[in-house]
C-alpha cells in the first residue's frame, strides 16, 4: 500500500506538526503567515494528501473496501504512532500508566479489526446477494414495454 508509504507519511506528519506550531504561534500573537516556510509546509501537506488519495483510489479499484479499509487503518495508525514516538518523543513526558493505557486501547482497536475481518463471509458474492433480493424470487414478474 503505497498510500501509507514511509517517506510520504513522515513528510506529512512533519509538515502537519509545523503547521500546528505555526497556528499556535499565530494565535498567541506572533504572525507566522509572513514566513515562506509555512506556505511550503502547507503545499507539502496538500501534495501528500492528494497523492495519498490517488493511490488509495487505485487500490480501491483493485481490491474490495472491506479488505483495504482495515489494513489501511491499522498500518497507517501503527506507523503514525511509531513516527510520533521516534521523531517528536511525545511519550517522554507521559507516565508509564498513560502510555500503557494508550497502547492497550490501540491493541483493542486492532483486535476488533482482526475479528471483524476474519469473521466476514469471504465466499458471498454480489450475485448471490442480488439473487436474495431479486423480484423473481418472490414471484413478481417485470412488465415489458
Amino acid at each position: 500500500m503505497v498510500s501509507g508509504s514511509d517517506g510520504e507519511r513522515r513528510r506529512k506528519v512533519m509538515s502537519v506538526k509545523a503547521i500546528e506550531i505555526a497556528i499556535k504561534l499565530t494565535l498567541e500573537g506572533t504572525n507566522q503567515l509572513v514566513y515562506y516556510q509555512r506556505w511550503i509546509f502547507l503545499i507539502v501537506v496538500v501534495f501528500c494528501i492528494i497523492t495519498q488519495l490517488n493511490y488509495l483510489n487505485m487500490t480501491l479499484d483493485t481490491f474490495n473496501i472491506a479488505v483495504v479499509s482495515p489494513i489501511y487503518y491499522a498500518l497507517f495508525t501503527s506507523f503514525t504512532i511509531l513516527d510520533i514516538a521516534i521523531m517528536f518523543k511525545d511519550y517522554s513526558g507521559q507516565s508509564i500508566s498513560s502510555i500503557a493505557s494508550e497502547l492497550c486501547g490501540f491493541i483493542t482497536v486492532l483486535s476488533g479489526i482482526v475479528v471483524l475481518h476474519s469473521t466476514r463471509e469471504p465466499n458471498l458474492k454480489l450475485i448471490d446477494k442480488m439473487k436474495s433480493v431479486s423480484p423473481l424470487r418472490y414471484g413478481i414478474t417485470l412488465m415489458k414495454n
